[in-house]
Parts: structure tokens; C-alpha cells; sequence
């Protein structure tokens, strides 16, 4: 009877302890399945990352002679016969299927993202452009490469994974097996190209697609606001005559001098000239970001802005009431001026960019022009402003939204792609076993144009 008894308990502890073995084994299992699957995820979200962000890069440093200043090019386009290469497809005829962006996504069970962007060496020199692509073919997730445009004397490296040239069909590299999600979505932008319910326009001014805009000179108003002269409207607005702060015969500067021009940026039309009530009325709101930006050519050597002194002299655009004063609350100027200065030589023309942002909302605010002169040859010269735009940055303020689509010209303003990623490990029998979730949002400046 004893015998039997301690039979039984040690029986009883088998079976206790074997279960527990075994329930520690396949936990054992499942968490190293775990942690292997949140291993490949992270690592393939890490691969993800490095591809998308560069992303729509089109600029590169063109090699240099020492000594010489860097020359940067934009590579946009292919040669004959080839797609346009930065862009998925910028030149279709249909104005409403432009897509000036840099990737496609095909959405189903599984994504399939493509992407185009240049290729550098080791100096930020061009070296091609290439496109890269990610899809999922049962339940492999696979990455191919291609080049679609190449420098003259670039060849592509012996194991390189792209294969070289447009036509050719690459092979593909396998990343990951045992994926059960691979989503990629865009971040929705609130400023997008045309205004609707839920979001922006991107260009404030000039609207619609206009490029042409007048410049309004403030009347005379003492010895502080002199008149200047200012040619017609246009995409470009050639102005001359500026305030000048010295003594010409006594040849000295006027350091107390503050003789100024004022010009006021308005629409293009054939209504009344008055500065402050035809001017281009706008309304700035907080945590938005903006830019303002014009292109200034270069005249001559000869002419006498070429005489401008920095510091010295005054050039600046910024925004004024209806009164001519800066906006301000409490005392306080919420926007202050942006300097500038003229071309000097025909390096140094080219575009003049401010981008900016307001602490709180300013209303009825018109952009402009300021200028004083304190060098006696520069109120001679003459300075030409043209393509001027005020524009709302697409970049800075966007959401990841599952239930929203994007028109096909929007596309340019997306600035990130969110990725969703899920593989797992250890099924059998069917089942998905155990997974490893990534989600990560990868940042894309240079997708889209470039203003």
C-alpha cells in the first residue's frame, strides 16, 4: 500500500513537472519566435528608412577645380527615349495627372512602393539616378534597384544590386520572409495645390497660378517717404530712383538720415493705384510656416547698385498695415523685416528666399518694399524683382490619415512616408505564429519641387 501510494505522488509529479517543461519550452519558443520577428522587422525598417529618405533628391555638387566655388546641378529629367527620371510623370498631358513627386504606391494586400532619387559618391558628386522598389511576392518582401540616367563615368560596381539601364528588368533581393503586413502611407499635407474643405492653398500670392504683380509707391509723406519710379507690373518689376541719404556737397554721409522708399506689392490689374487699399491683402496664422521669395538678375557691371554696401545701405521686404507700420501687439513687433541686397555679379543672382512664421494671427497685412540709400553712387542704380510669391510650406504640416486619398498633383507636397510593417515566425499549420510590429515615419524634404 505504501508502495503504491509513493507511486502515485511521484506519477503526479511527472506530470506536473513535464507540463511545466514543456509550457516553459513553447513559451521559451515563442519568445525567441518574438524577438526574431521584432529583430528582421527592425532591421528591414531600418534598410526602409535609409532607402525612402533620400527620396526625391535631385541636387548634387558638380565636381571642382580647387579654389573654385561649388556648383550645384539639378538632375530632373533623362535623356531621349527614356522616362523623366526625378519625376514620375511631370510632362503628361492631361494638367490634372502631373505628378511632380518622386514615388508611386500601389495599394493592396501588400504595398508596392517605387521611389527615384540620385545616386552620389563619396564627394556629393552625381552619379545616377535610380529607382528602387519594394513589393511582397508570398510573403517575401523584396527590394529591386535600377538605373535610369548615369554620368558618362560612372559604371555601376561588380555585385552592385542595381542593374544598369532603364529597359532592363533588375533582380530582385530577397529582405524578409514571413511578411503578413507591408503598408506605406503617406502624410496627408494641409497645404496642397488647390483649396478645399480641409486644407490649404498652397500659394497665397500671387493666386491661381498667376505670376504677375504690381509695386505701389507710398506718396510722399515729409522728408522720410520719398517717391520712386517703378516700371509697369508684370512677372518682373524693374525699380530705379532711390531715397539717398548724403550730402552732396558736402560730401559726407547723413548718419541720422532716414530718407526711405516704400513699395507695396499688389495685383496686376487696372484698378487704382493707392498703396495701402489696393495692395495685397494677408492673413498669417500661427504654428503654419511661410515663405516669401523673389529672383533678382543681374543688371551690368555698370550699373550703380553694383555700388551697394552692406550694412550700410538698406534693402528690405517685410509686411505693413494699412497705416504703414510693422504689425504689432502690445508694443511689440510680431514680424520683423528681411535684408537683402542686390546681385554683385552674375554668381551671386538668383533667388531670394524668407521663410518665416507668426507667434499669433496678423490680419490685412501687405507685403513690402523698403529701401534707403547712404552710399552716394548706389540711388543711381536700378534693381529688378521678379517671379515674387508668397506661398504656405507644404512640408511643414501634414497627418497620417488611412481614410483620406491624394490628387495626383499633390503629391509633390507630400514630405513623409509612414510604413507599417509586420513579420512573423514559428507558424505551423497554417497559422501566422508568432510577430514582430514596426511602425515608423521617415521624413522626405526632397520630394516634390523645389521652390
Amino acid at each position: 500500500m505504501e508502495l503504491m501510494v509513493y507511486m502515485m505522488i511521484v506519477g503526479i509529479i511527472v506530470v506536473v513537472a513535464g507540463q511545466a517543461f514543456s509550457n516553459s519550452t513553447k513559451f521559451r519558443v515563442r519568445t525567441q519566435n518574438m524577438l526574431r520577428a521584432t529583430q528582421t522587422a527592425e532591421g528591414v525598417a531600418s534598410l526602409f528608412k535609409e532607402d525612402v529618405a533620400q527620396m526625391g533628391a535631385k541636387s548634387a555638387k558638380d565636381s571642382t577645380v580647387v579654389g573654385d566655388e561649388d556648383i550645384f546641378e539639378k538632375y530632373t529629367s533623362c535623356s531621349t527615349g527614356q522616362t523623366d527620371c526625378i519625376y514620375m510623370d511631370p510632362n503628361n498631358e492631361n494638367v490634372n495627372s502631373k505628378d511632380y513627386s518622386s514615388y508611386n504606391i500601389v495599394s493592396g494586400t501588400y504595398d508596392n512602393l517605387t521611389i527615384r532619387r540620385i545616386r552620389y559618391d563619396t564627394l556629393g558628386h552625381y552619379q545616377a539616378i535610380e529607382q528602387v522598389n519594394w513589393y511582397v511576392e508570398n510573403k517575401v518582401l523584396k527590394r529591386s534597384c535600377k538605373v535610369l540616367r548615369k554620368d558618362d563615368d560612372f559604371d555601376l560596381p561588380t555585385g552592385d544590386p542595381c542593374s544598369d539601364g532603364a529597359a532592363s528588368t533588375p533582380d530582385p533581393v530577397d529582405i524578409a520572409e514571413g511578411v503578413e503586413k507591408f503598408k506605406v502611407y503617406p502624410g496627408i499635407p494641409t497645404i496642397r495645390s488647390n483649396a478645399a474643405a480641409d486644407y490649404q492653398e498652397e500659394d497665397m500670392f500671387p493666386s491661381g497660378g498667376a505670376s504677375a504683380f504690381k509695386l505701389l509707391a507710398r506718396p510722399e509723406n515729409g522728408d522720410v517717404v520719398v517717391p520712386t519710379s517703378v516700371t509697369t507690373g508684370g512677372s518682373s518689376v524693374t525699380v530705379t530712383g532711390f531715397a539717398v541719404n548724403y550730402d552732396f556737397d558736402n560730401d559726407v554721409i547723413l548718419t541720422d538720415g532716414k530718407s526711405r522708399n516704400e513699395l507695396y506689392v499688389a495685383p496686376n490689374n487696372a484698378e487704382a493705384d493707392v498703396w495701402n487699399t489696393k495692395c495685397a491683402k494677408i492673413n498669417f496664422e500661427p504654428e503654419m510656416e511661410y515663405e516669401l521669395s523673389f529672383y533678382m538678375p543681374y543688371i551690368s557691371a555698370t550699373d550703380a547698385a553694383q555700388m551697394f554696401v552692406p550694412g550700410r545701405d538698406h534693402m528690405a521686404v517685410g509686411f505693413r498695415n494699412a497705416t504703414g507700420e510693422k504689425p504689432k501687439k502690445g508694443g511689440r513687433t510680431l514680424l520683423d523685416d528681411f535684408l537683402f541686397y542686390p546681385p554683385t555679379n552674375d554668381k551671386s543672382e538668383g533667388k531670394r528666399a524668407m521663410r518665416f512664421s507668426v507667434p499669433e494671427a496678423i490680419a490685412n497685412v501687405c507685403i513690402a518694399f523698403t529701401f534707403s540709400t547712404y552710399s552716394p553712387a548706389v540711388s543711381a542704380g536700378s534693381i529688378t524683382i521678379a517671379d515674387l510669391k508668397l506661398r504656405r510650406v507644404a512640408g511643414a504640416n501634414y497627418e497620417f490619415d488611412k481614410t483620406k486619398s491624394l490628387n495626383i498633383v499633390d503629391k509633390k507636397n507630400v514630405k513623409a512616408l509612414m510604413l507599417e510593417l509586420q513579420i512573423a515566425r514559428g507558424g505551423k499549420g497554417g497559422e501566422v505564429g508568432e510577430t514582430g510590429d514596426v511602425t515608423i515615419v521617415v521624413p522626405t524634404p526632397s520630394n516634390g519641387l523645389e521652390h
